[in-house]
């Protein structure tokens, strides 16, 4: 493979690194709102309970209890659904985090095999350079011997 289908291919896998952080990060990000929704939830369900326990102090009908409680078994309910699209956001997160580094691995195994072969390039154009030195200082060698044959 060409030197420059490398570059290319390395270029492409920074770009994925790119991306992959960056889903990385909205996921992450979104991870952090839905944590937050559930706070607010945890929050809310105790509020409305304190509040239940405040009316309830003063008396309640048995229809507005029942209302209080039917709307406590709403929020619980919002609490396990937010629970579960927690635990799949968690998940996403891991996920995208396994990718970003899978494709950090593959960017710098291509640098790692760019800087190889431009290593065997310059190796290559010292070996091609001895050559020629070696050729010239052999070139040089005959023409003085002839020189000197031609003086004698």
């Amino acid at each position: 493979m060409a030197v420059d289908a490398l570059q290319l291919v390395y270029e492409q896998r920074e770009k994925q690194v790119e991306k992959a952080l960056q889903a990385y990060q909205q996921a992450q990000k979104a991870l952090f709102e839905q944590r937050n929704q559930l706070q607010n939830l945890h929050q809310y369900r105790r509020q409305y309970t304190a509040q239940l326990s405040e009316k309830g102090s003063q008396g309640l009908t048995i229809s507005t209890l029942a209302k209080y409680q039917q709307f406590i078994v709403q929020i619980d309910q919002g609490l396990t659904n937010q629970q579960s699209s927690l635990v799949k956001f968690e998940y996403a997160v891991r996920e995208k985090k396994r990718q970003w580094t899978d494709s950090q691995v593959a960017h710098k195994a291509m640098g790692l095999l760019l800087e190889k072969k431009a290593r065997e390039k310059i190796k290559l154009a010292d070996k091609k350079e001895q050559q020629l030195l070696d050729e010239f200082a052999t070139f040089q060698f005959f023409r003085k011997q002839q020189a000197e044959q031609d003086k004698n």
